[in-house]
């Protein structure tokens, strides 16, 4: 039997953390370097062996790119050999953690921009009748500094229309057209009479070249009706990207309260008595 585990940062915000997974930890999660044309400049993480029994670790690297909409991750080897891992292996006993230190050599003349690779560290957990392979991995945000360039635009946007639960739901699709990642803070925002209600901003990451899907919510208001909501993102550059479309908002309540009202009024609605003439009629 086979088990494999993997566990890769997320694209999202910048926070650096240290995560555990199943007997292997990492850290940091991501890593951001600058460094010059014509320049080295060393780093490390920290890998970790969370079992009770002595484990070989193997080290390696890899650069990855995104999927359009998705950002799901895709590996390939490297097409430099900027990147340089100190050691592709280290034996760890039970609890013990290593510093992995590395260089990143960057050749003279290379042009700015954005360069991405994950550093992973695997580990073999197998026992008798289990074959297991846990693997973690960090990320590596490399630019070449110079001329950045930090441009994008939306491609597409969506938002729902007529809502009737707690939220109400939006897309924006953005496209990072630079030659550096940079990050966006979506938002959305619901005006109307006597309400003003957001959603919190959240960082999303942008790699250039793909487009992202990006979904959130805005929290519905009290009152039926319909509002006017605004939603797009911010960049940490200052750029704001906002659309803006009507949105009608039926809670269950009001639309529970309209059938009672509905069934009250036929319940109780006065019968129309019958003439004289039409009890003739009738009779005949």
């Amino acid at each position: 039997m086979l088990s494999f585990l993997f566990l890769l940062a997320p694209l999202g915000t910048a926070s650096a953390a240290t995560t555990l997974n199943r007997g292997l930890s990492i850290s940091p999660l991501r890593q951001y370097l600058n460094v010059n044309a014509g320049s080295q400049q060393k780093s490390s993480f920290t890998v970790g062996n969370m079992t009770d029994r002595t484990i070989t670790v193997a080290l390696s690297a890899k650069q990855f790119s995104v999927a359009d909409y998705t950002y799901d991750y895709r590996f390939s080897d490297p097409k430099n050999d900027w990147l340089k891992l100190s050691l592709t292996g280290v034996s760890l006993k039970p609890g013990e953690s290593r510093n992995i230190p590395y260089a990143v050599s960057i050749p003279a003349g290379t042009a700015p921009g954005g360069h991405y690779y994950t550093l992973f560290a695997s580990a073999d957990l197998s026992t008798s009748g289990l074959k297991s392979t846990v693997q973690a991995a960090t990320l590596l945000y490399l630019t070449v500094n110079g001329k950045l360039v930090k441009t994008g635009h939306l491609q597409r946007s969506s938002i729902q229309h007529i809502a009737f639960g707690k939220e109400i739901s939006y897309t924006v699709e953005p496209i990072n057209t630079g030659n550096v990642y940079y990050f966006v803070y979506v938002t959305g925002e619901l005006h109307g009479l006597f309400v003003k209600s957001d959603s919190t901003p959240a960082g999303h990451l942008l790699i250039p070249n793909a487009v992202r899907r990006i979904s959130d919510t805005i929290p519905s208001p009290v009152l039926p009706g319909v509002y006017k909501a605004t939603y797009g993102y911010k960049t940490d550059t200052g750029t704001t990207v906002m659309k803006s479309s009507y949105v009608l908002f039926i809670p269950p309540w009001f639309i529970a309260l309209l059938l009672v009202i509905i069934l009250l009024s036929t319940k109780f609605r006065p019968h129309k008595k019958k003439s004289p003439e039409q009890d003739t009629e009738t009779k005949s």
